[in-house]
Formats: C-alpha cells, sequence, structure tokens
C-alpha cells in the first residue's frame, strides 16, 4: 500500500466509521436524556463518560469527562485502550469502513448521525457536565445580584444555572442542535462566554400556558425581571448581548411558536446598547408574522440601568404576576 493510500485509509477511520455504533460495540451505552443533534454522551460501566461530535471536517471526535488525556478520534479510542500500534489499529479498524448493519442500542438518531459543528462541542459539554446545578440557592447571585432563592428554586429554572469549580455562575445557551455555550459571571465582576462555544438562547423551562415572552440582555437581567414582575405563565430568553444572524433566527422561531394571543416584551437595558438591541430584535421580528402577538419595550426608568440594577436598587419582589403585568 502506497504512502497516499495508507494516509487516506486512516482518514476514512476517522471520517466513515460511526463512532458511536464502535463505542458500543466496546461496551458503552448512549445517555439519551444529555444527548443532541450535535453531541452524543456515552457510559461504561467502569466509569468512562465519553462526549462524542463531529468536526467541520466530519471527523468524529471524542473527549472522555474523566481523563483529559484521554481523547481525540477513533484511532486514539483504540490505541489507548489497547495499546496497539498504528498497524494493528488498522486491521482492527478495517472491517469496519461500510459496515452497514446497526448493532444493540444503536437505532437512536444520535447513532446514525451527528450534526457536524463550528465550535467545540467537547469543551463546551465538558466544562457544563463537570458544573454543580444551582437548586434554589447561591451565594453570588443572592448576595451580590440580589436574585432570591424562590426565584432561582423555581421549576421554570431548574438546571438554567450552574456553578463551575471555579465558583463562577454559568448560564447554559441552546440552539436548535442542543446545548451551544454558556455565560460565565463571577463576584469579581467578570462576564464571559464559555471557550469553544457560540452564542445560542439561554430560556426558561416553556410551560404550555405561558403568554408572556420576556427577552433580556442577560439571564442574570431575565432572572431579576422575574423577581421584580413574577413567574406567571411567563417566559424568559436572553441573548447575552448584541445578537449574531443566528440567535435572530432562534428570536424568529421563538416568537412565531409563541401562542397568538401572547405579548412579547423587549426588557433590554436603559442604555445605549439596550435601545441598539431593541432595535435590532424589533426589526427582526418585524419580518416574521406575529398574528394577534403584542410586541412591547418595557425598559428601566433610570438612565443606564438594567434590570439587575433596579433589583438591588429597589429590593423589590413579587411572587407572582398577571399575564401581562
Amino acid at each position: 500500500m502506497t504512502e497516499a493510500k495508507r494516509t487516506d485509509e486512516l482518514e476514512d477511520f476517522k471520517s466513515q466509521i460511526n463512532f458511536c455504533q464502535y463505542a458500543s460495540s466496546r461496551g458503552f451505552t448512549l445517555d439519551p436524556k444529555q444527548s443532541s443533534r450535535s453531541s452524543a454522551v456515552m457510559r461504561h460501566a467502569n466509569g468512562d463518560k465519553l462526549i462524542v461530535a463531529r468536526s467541520p471536517n466530519r471527523h468524529w471526535i471524542y473527549f472522555n469527562v474523566h481523563d483529559a488525556r484521554d481523547r481525540g478520534t477513533i484511532i486514539d479510542f483504540v490505541q489507548i485502550r489497547d495499546r496497539l500500534s498504528l498497524g494493528e489499529v488498522r486491521k482492527e479498524l478495517r472491517p469496519w469502513i461500510g459496515r452497514q448493519e446497526m448493532i444493540a442500542l444503536a437505532k437512536q438518531p444520535t447513532f446514525s448521525e451527528l450534526m457536524p459543528v463550528e465550535h467545540d462541542v467537547a469543551r463546551v459539554l465538558d466544562v457544563w457536565l463537570k458544573a454543580q446545578a444551582v437548586n434554589g440557592s447561591q451565594a453570588y447571585l443572592e448576595q451580590q445580584r440580589k436574585i432570591p432563592q424562590a426565584v432561582m428554586g423555581n421549576p421554570i429554572f431548574a438546571d438554567r444555572i450552574r456553578i463551575d469549580h471555579r465558583g463562577n455562575a454559568l448560564f447554559p445557551h441552546f440552539s436548535c442542535d442542543g446545548l451551544c455555550g454558556f455565560e460565565i459571571k463571577n463576584n469579581n465582576g467578570f462576564t464571559g462566554y464559555s471557550p469553544g462555544g457560540v452564542k445560542g438562547l439561554w430560556c426558561s423551562r416553556p410551560q404550555l400556558d405561558d403568554l408572556q415572552l420576556v427577552i433580556c440582555e442577560t439571564a442574570i437581567d431575565a432572572l431579576s425581571y422575574a423577581a421584580l414582575f413574577g413567574v406567571t405563565r411567563t417566559r424568559f430568553v436572553s441573548t447575552a448581548g448584541q445578537i449574531s444572524p443566528a440567535q435572530a433566527k432562534l428570536l424568529q422561531s421563538a416568537a412565531e411558536k409563541f401562542p397568538e394571543e401572547g405579548q412579547i416584551v423587549l426588557a433590554m437595558d436603559n442604555d445605549p446598547g439596550g435601545r441598539q438591541l431593541v432595535d435590532t430584535i424589533s426589526q427582526e421580528l418585524s419580518e416574521i408574522d406575529l398574528a394577534n402577538k403584542l410586541l412591547v419595550v418595557r425598559q428601566p426608568d433610570v438612565e443606564g440601568e438594567d434590570w439587575n440594577d433596579v433589583l438591588k436598587r429597589t429590593g423589590r419582589t413579587s411572587p407572582a404576576s398577571p399575564a401581562f403585568g
């Protein structure tokens, strides 16, 4: 075999062998609750937990949550586990090229194909899965941001806030393909976004009877708005600042799917950036049919304030709100 053909064969292993099917043959099983169209989470009885994705060049790639050295392509997967030479790896993987049969547990869509994505799915999921969920109490959010426990513990915000090993508050963003990144905040005033991630939308858990969609600049603004005006029949979304074209599409989709008699509230900061975001989102939503949905703008009364500033300044909280409060 020529060197060129040997290189082509390695490329075929990386792109043509369904990593999830191969890993399943090695004792891994899919975790459907944590998997999405762009990534699969697979577990082994020995404790290994893999995040599987496809890179833009369509290579199947993986990352072991519990061992940072265990990552790469299917070639690395085999070499790490079996300590084989590259020649021996070729012999192991050649029978899998063009293999059509679906092995046990491989009938779920995640096994058949993952959508290639531009962002680093493995890196985003690694941090997110290691972070701890906030269950109604978190010192930074309570003490510095004045977010009440009752808000953080509300079921519509379940697992919409996590804390990483550094104590940073993480707010997950989702695209059509699932988790795509997260906002980062901490008590030192740091605001950032997950390395390797892209912005989607942070959102509360939707309820069937929601009649108000509140769009804020940040997740903390949304939680503050919830503390000020309540959560009754209200769905919350945040953009993490100015929006990208992909986020505009997500907002349009969210608005289109919202009940026809609902109200969409643009609850941005009272500053130049907030006003610009109101104009941008208003323009994007004008391009779709809002039917009977009412679009309104609601900003803090004081120039320069966001909704968390209002919450901290007034200390006012409301356990509930009317549908259009």
